[in-house]
């Protein structure tokens, strides 16, 4: 369910006319809309193929790296997940998503103390971000606090 509403999200903000100014590159858009179309429908590797094409025309593009950390995670790869987040927090400091998927990448690598540094930062954000708060909890509990 949340992965549904978190692609959701992401799709209406790529198609949104706010995201992207009017000389967007149309190529980058188009493959964009393919990319987040595969994510949502399961295909991560043509999700990855199409991020890859959108960063290669528009290498300043956090919502791309967001997706394409999106469908690594998906895939397993956690270190391409971070790398790909890191890469889009970079660009855009305040981006959710990118903290989301690089903490929950962390915590799969049993790395605990850099996922919980990335829901904080979450929390610095959006001090209303339930899921953020839960993670930090249960990480808390798995280490015994």
């Amino acid at each position: 369910m949340k992965r549904n509403i978190f692609l959701f999200i992401l799709y209406f903000l790529i198609l949104s006319a706010g995201l992207f100014g009017q000389e967007y590159d149309s190529q980058a858009l188009r493959f964009l809309k393919i990319s987040v179309e595969n994510l949502m429908n399961g295909n991560y590797i043509k999700a990855i193929e199409y991020s890859t094409r959108v960063i290669k025309i528009d290498p300043d593009s956090a919502v791309t790296y967001v997706i394409r950390a999106r469908a690594y995670f998906e895939l397993g790869d956690m270190d391409k997940a971070i790398a790909d987040s890191t890469q889009a927090i970079r660009r855009d400091r305040n981006n959710i998503g990118a903290y989301s998927i690089r903490g929950n990448a962390y915590g799969r690598k049993g790395d605990m103390d850099r996922a919980i540094a990335d829901w904080k930062a979450i929390l610095k954000i959006n001090p209303d971000a339930d899921e953020a708060k839960l993670n930090i909890e249960k990480a808390g509990l798995q280490r015994g606090f």
